[in-house]
């Protein structure tokens, strides 16, 4: 744990963050993970890092209480990548919520675009869950239709996925080599130089989003929340989704949960595989 509070101390450093700062979030993480000795990270809840901040204000001051909150709201966020659904204070936040587009909904989207560049960068991002910089950032030698996967390349390589590619692409795939000829960034920018701009895909998706007549304030986000939710939903492990989605936590992964919809018929039991 101590290497990770090291690592911690450092982003800090580089950061906007002042001495005095510093100091005290580094002792509010020691303090913490003290206070959990042995206590294994997947265990973490937001409710069980609730109740600890929430006990601190009775023991010292809802000031100190709130700075300790700051910090392992930080440190989760840049340690795990993991999002707590709390506030400082050690509140649980409002539910949160996010838009999902249906399937039906997609396939009018998707539809609809001309631009065979635009229409293959959302459709990929839809069909592996990807953030939008993972997507701009694919090399050529990335997307592998033979086998029927594509490579998502990480600075640590323990990170690095290697996900499935719906063979269904491989059409669109081809056609796209075909026109645009990328020799190293798949998506290159404007001329076939650098990499195409996260800022313009999102105006893409808006963009597609307005002509299609869907009537939901979705972002480009959407296309991955859909995905995970639309996962869920077709039965897929969520330990499975989490390594798809790159989460170092499977509570991030757990938030998807409560929006994906299961008909009660269409579950089956096993025991059905043993008469059949």
């Amino acid at each position: 744990m101590t290497h990770l509070i090291e690592r911690f101390t450092e982003l800090l450093k580089k950061g906007k963050y002042n001495s005095a700062t510093i100091a005290a979030y580094r002792n509010a993480i020691f303090v913490f993970y003290n206070n959990f000795r042995d206590y294994p990270q997947n265990k973490f809840t937001d409710e069980l890092i609730s109740e600890y901040i929430l006990g601190l204000s009775k023991k010292t001051s809802p000031q100190v209480a709130a700075q300790t909150g700051k910090a392992i709201i930080l440190f989760f966020d840049k340690i795990y990548n993991r999002k707590l659904n709390i506030k400082a204070t050690g509140k649980i936040k409002d539910e949160q919520s996010v838009e999902i587009l249906s399937r039906s909904e997609l396939q009018v989207l998707f539809s609809g675009i001309k631009n065979l560049k635009h229409k293959l960068l959302l459709i990929i991002i839809y069909n592996n869950g990807l953030k939008v910089n993972e997507a701009i950032s694919l090399k050529v030698e990335d997307i592998d239709t033979g086998n029927h996967t594509i490579r998502i390349d990480s600075d640590q390589p323990k990170k690095t996925r290697i996900l499935r590619l719906s063979p269904a692409l491989n059409p669109l795939i081809e056609e796209y080599k075909n026109k645009y000829k990328p020799v190293d960034v798949f998506f290159p920018g404007s001329g076939g130089i650098g990499h195409y701009s996260a800022r313009n895909i999102q105006l893409v998706f808006q963009k597609a989003l307005k002509e299609s007549g869907i009537g939901k304030t979705a972002k480009l986000t959407t296309l991955r929340h859909s995905f995970a939710v639309h996962s869920l939903e077709n039965g897929i492990a969520i330990n499975h989704l989490q390594k798809i989605l790159g989460h170092s936590n499977i509570q991030t992964t757990s938030f998807y949960v409560p929006f994906a919809k299961v008909e009660l018929n269409n579950i089956r039991s096993p025991y059905e595989d043993l008469i059949s």
